[in-house]
């Protein structure tokens, strides 16, 4: 094929692609990230305070970005985004932004394997 077709079907896949939804914080990442650097000094007593810190979803991240920079950790606004979504999921229950988290009720209830409501 040459690199007038290469061409022609990048910028005919380019509209579908950008359609596509966004995958996403990763959760899972943000775990395997938080127990390598974070669990030497943090452990779960730091996230279950009651008087909290973090009062919603920015301020987390904010916490994750102020260590991230302190650390010289070097995480990227994704990675920041993951760990930022794993302690949210497993200690802090904010909302999280539709744009960081994926929006699970989208999903049809044949594709997420519940029953549908109707």
């Amino acid at each position: 094929m040459g690199q007038r077709h290469w061409i022609l079907l990048a910028l005919a896949v380019a509209p579908i692609i950008a359609l596509l939804p966004a995958a996403g914080a990763q959760p899972e990442r943000g775990r395997a990230l938080y127990e390598l650097r974070c669990t030497g000094c943090h452990g779960q007593s730091v996230h279950a305070r009651v008087k909290r810190v973090a009062t919603d979803f920015a301020a987390v991240r904010g916490w994750v970005e102020r260590w991230n920079r302190d650390l010289k950790l070097a995480w990227s606004a994704d990675e920041i985004d993951d760990v930022t979504v794993y302690l949210n999921d497993n200690y802090y229950r904010y909302p999280c932004p539709p744009s960081t988290c994926k929006v699970i009720s989208q999903a049809s209830p044949a594709a997420s394997g519940r029953p549908s409501s109707s």
